[in-house]
Order: C-alpha cells, then structure tokens, then sequence
C-alpha cells in the first residue's frame, strides 16, 4: 500500500517538474544601449563571410551615424540571411530594438522623417 502511494507521490512530482521546465518561456530579446548596440554587431560578425560581415557593418556605420532608418534596412537584410548563427541573430534582433527604439524617441521629439518611417513599418507589417 505504501509503495503504491509512493509511485503515486512520484508520479505526481514528476508530471509537475515536466510541466513547470516544459513551460518555461524564455524571456523576449532586449534591446542594446544605442552605444552598445554597433561594438556588439561588428564584434559577433568579425569572422562572418565577407558579404554577411559588410551587411553588419553597414548596419553598425549607420548606427553610429544616427541613421535609425537606414540602419532598420540593413538590418532587415541581415536578418534575413539564412545562414547566421543563433548567436548572430540574437545579436541582430537586439541591434534591431535598439535602433526602432532610437527611432521612437526621435518621433516623440517631433522627427517628421522618424514618424514617416514608423507608420510606413507599421502598415506593411
């Protein structure tokens, strides 16, 4: 009788563990500080193909040049390359945060240019 609440107690303990590491959702990616974020993408894509590590570079020039934008573009292109590492792509998906969140605050300033380039994002989702 004891064994049988035993394998009871066992089994129940270990559905919940299942459960509770099963349905552990990793968290959303974060955005890097607008300084952080080109170091970050040229440092992950030094040793890319060359035509990956210039999409990289191009996105972190435009970065450092405050030309969210363009920067938003290239990145997208980044993205898009099937071949990066899952390193490369958090890498960019957080670069890419970093540069819709600098474009947000440009917006809220009163940027004309910056709210045209949200809405335009906005509605070809």
């Amino acid at each position: 009788m004891l064994n049988i609440d035993l394998k009871k107690a066992g089994f129940v303990f270990l559905t919940f563990f299942l459960l509770v590491v099963g349905c552990k959702k990793s968290a959303p990616p974060q955005a890097l500080s607008a300084e952080q974020a080109p170091p970050a993408l040229q440092k992950v894509f030094n040793k890319a193909k060359p035509e990956i590590k210039n999409l990289a570079d191009q996105a972190a020039s435009s970065l450092q040049s405050q030309d969210f934008p363009k920067a938003l573009a290239e990145l997208e292109a980044l993205l898009k390359v099937k071949e990066l590492s899952d390193e490369q792509r958090a890498v960019a998906t957080r670069v890419m945060l970093t540069a819709n969140e600098q474009l947000q605050a440009a917006q809220a300033r009163g940027d004309q240019k910056a709210a045209e380039v949200l809405k335009f994002r906005q509605m070809n989702k």
